[in-house]
């Protein structure tokens, strides 16, 4: 791969944003490896590879080819991102099996996403290549359903107002990513080809 696109000065600053958010997931995965020595929960080693695998495709993603530069769009994707790490442990947290069975999927499906959406990776609203298979099948927005899975595991298992508001938060911060995103990507052909095929956002058959 040549170098020479790398060395203008957009070049390098997409360099750094991408060298950024991979030291942010490696990060996030060391987080996660930390407490799973500390609490042995069944989801943290899959929490710990998605992190991982998020990290290594930010360093090989492809140049997106129409990014959004709307403010709110940006802090709906910074509100979206830094929510659930809001989240606390309560001081006597409960074990739900139920509740470490959805972050389990959610981390599962956290995985499978990732995989799945490869060099397209993004956090802002942009447009690279439209993803069709796999999980993207099911839903147009597979890893923000697994967030959400996710974070209701994590809620149950610690259940406190302050965490509740959280969860809805985050939430209300993934809808409006969501709606961001899809006002950017139905410019392109493609990606209205691809609602037109795959009908729900997040869960099938409701939204």
């Amino acid at each position: 791969m040549s170098l020479k696109p790398l060395l203008t000065r957009a070049g390098l600053w997409r360099a750094f944003i991408d060298l950024s958010l991979a030291a942010l997931y490696v990060a996030f995965a060391y987080g996660q490896l930390r407490q799973f020595v500390q609490t042995q929960r069944p989801s943290a080693p899959i929490l710990v590879a998605t992190e991982l695998v998020f990290a290594f495709f930010f360093l090989f993603r492809k140049p997106a080819e129409d990014v959004s530069r709307s403010a709110w769009d940006w802090f709906t994707t910074v509100g979206g991102t830094a929510a659930p790490l809001l989240l606390r442990a309560t001081a006597a947290p409960n074990d739900l099996l139920a509740a470490e069975a959805l972050q389990i999927f959610g981390a599962t499906g956290s995985l499978l996403g990732i995989v799945f959406l490869n060099r397209s990776i993004g956090v802002v609203p942009a447009y690279r290549e439209v993803k069709t298979s796999g999980v993207y099948r099911l839903v147009r927005h597979p890893l923000y359903a697994a967030y959400t899975l996710s974070n209701i595991g994590y809620v149950l298992s610690n259940c406190s107002v302050w965490n509740i508001a959280v969860l809805a938060a985050a939430f209300t911060f993934q809808v409006a990513r969501i709606f961001n995103e899809e006002r950017l990507l139905e410019r392109h052909a493609s990606y209205r080809a691809y609602q037109a095929r795959t009908r729900f956002r997040l869960l099938p058959f409701v939204f």
